[in-house]
C-alpha cells in the first residue's frame, strides 16, 4: 500500500503541474498544418488521462479531490501572476513592458481555463466511471474515446470562447475551437493504450501488496 501510496502523490503532482504549465503557455497559438492552436495543448490533454488512471485505480472521490487540487493551484497561479503583473519594477528591470504583453492575458486565461476545468474534468469522470457502473462497459480504450468526444469538445468550446473572445473574430474562434476539438481528441485517443498499461500495471501492484 506504501508504493501505491508514492505512486498516487507522483499521479497528483504530475496532474497539478500539467495544469499550471498549461495555463501558463496558453496565451502562446501556434500553428499545426492548417490548424491553429493554443501552445498548452501539447500538453494538457494529458491531465484527463491521468484522472482516468486515478479514477479507475483509486475511485471516483480520490480523483475529484485531486481535481480539486489543481484547482486550488490555479487559484494560486492567478493571485501570483496578479501581485508579479502590477508590482513595481526595479529601473534596472528594463523588459516589463514585454513582461505585461506576455502575461498580461494569464489572468483571463485562467479564468477561462477555471470554467472549462471544472466542466470537462468533473464530466470526464462522470461519462468515464457511467459506462463502467451503469452500462458495465470495462474496456478502457472505449470509455477513455467515448468520454473524450464530449469533455474535449466542452473544454475546447468553455476555454477559446472565454480567453480570446473579442481579440480575434469569430472565424478565427471558430477555427481555433475545432482546432483544438479535433486535436486534443486524437491526443487523447492516442493517450488511450498508456491508460490501460498503466491502470494494468498498478493494479497488478495492488495484488501483490494485499
Amino acid at each position: 500500500m506504501k508504493n501505491l501510496n508514492v505512486e498516487l502523490m507522483t499521479l497528483s503532482s504530475l496532474f497539478t503541474s500539467i495544469i499550471i504549465i498549461s495555463n501558463i503557455i496558453a496565451g502562446k497559438l501556434i500553428n499545426i498544418g492548417p490548424f491553429i492552436l493554443t501552445l498548452s495543448i501539447l500538453i494538457y490533454p494529458l491531465s484527463y488521462a491521468i484522472a482516468n488512471i486515478i479514477s479507475e485505480i483509486y475511485g471516483t472521490k480520490i480523483s475529484k479531490k485531486v481535481i480539486k487540487a489543481g484547482f486550488i493551484s490555479s487559484i494560486l497561479l492567478v493571485i501570483i501572476s496578479f501581485i508579479t503583473f502590477y508590482f513595481p519594477p526595479s529601473p534596472v528591470f528594463e523588459y516589463n513592458e514585454a513582461y505585461k504583453i506576455v502575461f498580461g492575458s494569464t489572468p483571463r486565461i485562467i479564468l477561462a481555463s477555471f470554467l472549462s476545468y471544472f466542466a470537462a474534468q468533473n464530466v470526464n469522470i462522470w461519462i468515464f466511471n457511467s459506462l463502467k457502473s451503469f452500462f458495465k462497459i470495462e474496456n478502457l480504450f472505449f470509455r477513455n474515446i467515448i468520454s473524450m468526444i464530449i469533455t474535449q469538445f466542452i473544454d475546447s468550446v468553455v476555454f477559446v470562447g472565454i480567453s480570446f473572445y473579442g481579440k480575434y473574430d469569430l472565424q478565427l474562434l471558430t477555427n481555433m475551437i475545432l482546432s483544438q476539438y479535433l486535436i486534443k481528441l486524437l491526443i487523447s485517443i492516442l493517450n488511450s493504450p498508456i491508460i490501460a498499461i498503466s491502470v494494468r500495471q498498478l493494479k497488478k501492484r495492488l495484488i501483490l501488496e494485499h
